[in-house]
Order: structure tokens, then sequence, then C-alpha cells
């Protein structure tokens, strides 16, 4: 008899019998719990206008929210760097793990229209308020990434631009550690650079006169 085919034989056996009640990490179950979040940016939540250039030319601007580049039209933005207060809901009731202050950083590469392909890094930390103090080494918060497409919409009324984006990211620290979120943001502006809609007159006394939030993220906490 070939003992080392038995012992091999057996081990094999004893494996199977270990992990027959143990599921794999694709059968592992999980909680869903589907969230929405607004994304209302202040006046000041522009931290860092980062680079804006056209590739192979000069850039120009016509005001401060519309720059151009001759020839090619084509500009690229790299690591604008802003801030946005959020809040979220579960079935209407808040939702505090995604309630807070967050950062963003975005990046573009735009046609004449100011549509094209961005994408960037996001990070939330729960609070009560929206203080970019908060921002500074916190020890509880989620980070990740998003990516999508900005395009441009026009009628009589004028011009906006949507963002319909992707994002993915995880929890650190506290009760968010070891969770996972995925979702879809869609970001309305009406200027050729994204800035706040109180900047540009949009919000006042009449009630039917949108005044943000600028961003809506349906997603989905898994925990």
């Amino acid at each position: 008899m070939n003992w080392k085919l038995v012992i091999i034989a057996g081990l094999i056996l004893l494996s199977n019998a270990i992990y027959a009640d143990k599921p794999t990490d694709k059968a592992l179950p999980f909680d869903r719990t589907d969230v929405v979040t607004v994304d209302d940016w202040p006046a000041d939540s522009m931290l860092d206008m980062g680079a804006i250039y056209c590739p192979g030319g000069e850039l120009e601007w016509l005001d401060l929210v519309t720059p151009v580049c001759p020839g090619s039209g084509r500009i690229h933005l790299r690591k604008i760097v802003g801030y946005g207060c959020y809040k979220a809901s579960v079935n209407g009731s808040p939702e505090p793990r995604l309630s807070g202050v967050g950062l963003f950083e975005v990046n573009g590469n735009l046609r004449a229209d100011y549509s094209g392909q961005v994408w960037g890094t996001w990070m939330i930390v729960p609070a009560e308020d929206c203080d970019p103090l908060d921002l500074v080494d916190p020890p509880v918060y989620w980070k990740g990434v998003w990516q999508g497409l900005r395009s441009m919409f026009c009628n009589d009324g004028g011009c906006s631009w949507v963002g319909s984006l992707k994002l993915v990211g995880k929890g650190h620290g506290g009760e968010l550690q070891g969770l996972h979120l995925e979702g879809r943001e869609i970001i309305t502006t009406f200027t050729p650079m994204p800035i706040p809609w109180e900047l540009i007159g949009v919000c006042g006394p009449d009630p039917s006169v949108p005044c943000g939030p600028e961003g809506v993220i349906t997603g989905v906490i898994k925990e």
C-alpha cells in the first residue's frame, strides 16, 4: 500500500470536513442599508482651485467661472479641492453614519462645452454639524474614489451641467470599520466651472427657486 497517497487523501478529507460548513467569501451574507444623502456646498466650499490649464495652449478667462482654451478647446482640471455638508437618511429617518462634513478632490478632462470625464477622491466625517476643521486627522471617517461624466444641457432658460458619478468607499475607525459604500451621485451646477449655487444668485427668497443641495447620492451601505 502506498502510505504516502493514503496520508494525502486523509488530509484532503479532513480539510473538507473542517471547512464543509464554512461559506466562501462570495457566499458570506451581509446586511444592506439603502441610504439617500444630500450634498450641499457652502458658499466658501472651494478650498483649493488646484490646476486648470489647456494642454498645449494658454488658458484664458472670460470671467471668474468661464475658462477657455483657444484652439483646441480642451480644458484639464487637476486636484481641485472642496468641502460639502452631508445629510443622510434611511426611509426618511436620519442616518448619522453618513451625515457630517465631507472633502472631495476633482479632476477632469473637459471639452470646449465643459463636459467630459471627471474623477477624484472623497471623504465624509460623521458629525452633528458641518465644520471643515473636523476633516483634519479624523478618528472615524469614510474614504473612497469616484468617477463619471459631466454633461451640458441647455434650453431657453440657459445651460446647466450635470455630473453622473459612481462612488465606492469604505469606513475607517469606530462603528464604520469594515463597512462598504456603493452609490451614484447626481450633481447639478449652472456655471462652466462648478461652484456653489449661492455664489451665482440661484438662491433667493422665492421658495420655488432651488437653493441646493448641489448633489444627491443614492447608495447602499454593506455591513
